[in-house]
């Protein structure tokens, strides 16, 4: 988005009638009103993903405790099952003769005191059997609570996958107009993709990674089942350029999670990280930065919401948040 409003400030700067320039002032203001929608709609994009995978997580769970309380049930009521058969065959005349074979009251005593514990095993089996049935039933209630926990969320993600559609599909409209306004459309989505990416040499992250409009918030270190995020996604139309943020190597690689990935690595070790790539481009080996390296997609676990996940390691190691670096170039 920030490479929208240069393509505005940069030919705003240029001689132009008072008309068009009023015309694209204008359209500098609605560009800047598009990105405040979009910074809202990312944001809601990215906590309806975060609590759609917690209740995903949550009914694997749910589910889970259910399997185990049938099993649970089904093993007490077969116990059940052949205390009732066995008691039947031996009828009561079995329990009186027990009784009755006794051969001192020490005995008695002994074959009553067998009995009544074979009538609380019973009983016990049957307070268990009703205590896991009880627990079954919650948790039945709960599973029905999460799924359509899990359908509301699912339409908020929705709603917020088309708010972000709506406000890059008007976007599209704003560049498609200013570009024939000034008969150069091929050149001005061009520079669209490349101005206000001129390298930061002071800057660890010298241009954006995505090199046209985006939106992204600071995400990192939200939380995701069993880690948290490592990264920024920048939400952009699919297709758009990804750009090295820094000169160094790059290298590929693939994941079930990351999908087609790309790294571009510095003499330091630093290096940045590049997921949900569409496609790649022909660059191999050293690259400078704003070197375009693959483009946008989502491939991988991204979803259905085309977008780039970046990373920034110093040094090699740990990710280290790049949000105050990209606010600055992208």
């Amino acid at each position: 988005m920030a490479g929208v409003l240069a393509v505005v400030a940069a030919a705003l700067g240029a001689p132009a009638a008072a008309d068009t320039k009023s015309e694209l002032e204008a359209a500098k203001r609605r560009l800047a009103e598009i990105q405040a929608e979009l910074a809202e709609a990312t944001a809601a994009w990215q906590e309806a993903e975060q609590q759609l995978e917690l209740t995903r997580h949550e009914i694997a769970l749910t589910r889970a405790r259910i399997a185990r309380l049938e099993e649970a049930i089904d093993r007490v009521e077969a116990r059940l099952q052949r205390r009732a058969v066995l008691s039947f065959q031996a009828g009561p005349a079995a329990t009186i003769d027990l009784l009755l074979g006794s051969s001192s009251i020490a005995d008695f005593s002994a074959r009553l005191e067998f009995l009544d514990r074979l009538t609380q095993a019973d009983a016990d089996l049957i307070v268990e059997r009703d205590v896991a049935a009880e627990q079954l039933r919650m948790e039945r209630e709960d599973l029905v609570a999460l799924e359509a926990e899990q359908a509301a969320e699912a339409g908020r993600l929705q709603a917020s996958r088309a708010r972000i559609q709506e406000a890059f599909a008007r976007v599209d409209e704003l560049v498609d107009r200013l570009t024939a306004k000034y008969r150069a459309e091929l050149a001005a989505q061009k520079e669209l993709q490349l101005i206000g990416q001129t390298p930061d040499p002071s800057s660890p992250i010298q241009v954006c990674p995505v090199a046209g409009p985006n939106s992204f918030v600071d995400s990192f270190g939200w939380p995701r089942v069993g880690h948290t995020h490592q990264g920024i996604d920048l939400i952009a139309p699919y297709g758009t350029p990804v750009v090295a943020a820094h000169p160094g190597v790059v290298s590929r690689s693939s994941s079930s999670a990351g999908g087609l990935q790309a790294y571009v690595r510095a003499p330091s070790g630093t290096y940045t990280f590049y997921a949900h790539l569409s496609g790649y481009s022909s660059a191999s080996g050293s690259v400078s930065a704003g070197t375009v390296i693959g483009y946008v997609g989502s491939t991988g676990n991204a979803g259905s919401v085309n977008h780039l996940h970046f990373e920034y390691h110093p040094g090699g190691g740990a990710a280290v948040n790049p949000y105050q670096m990209l606010l600055r170039v992208c």
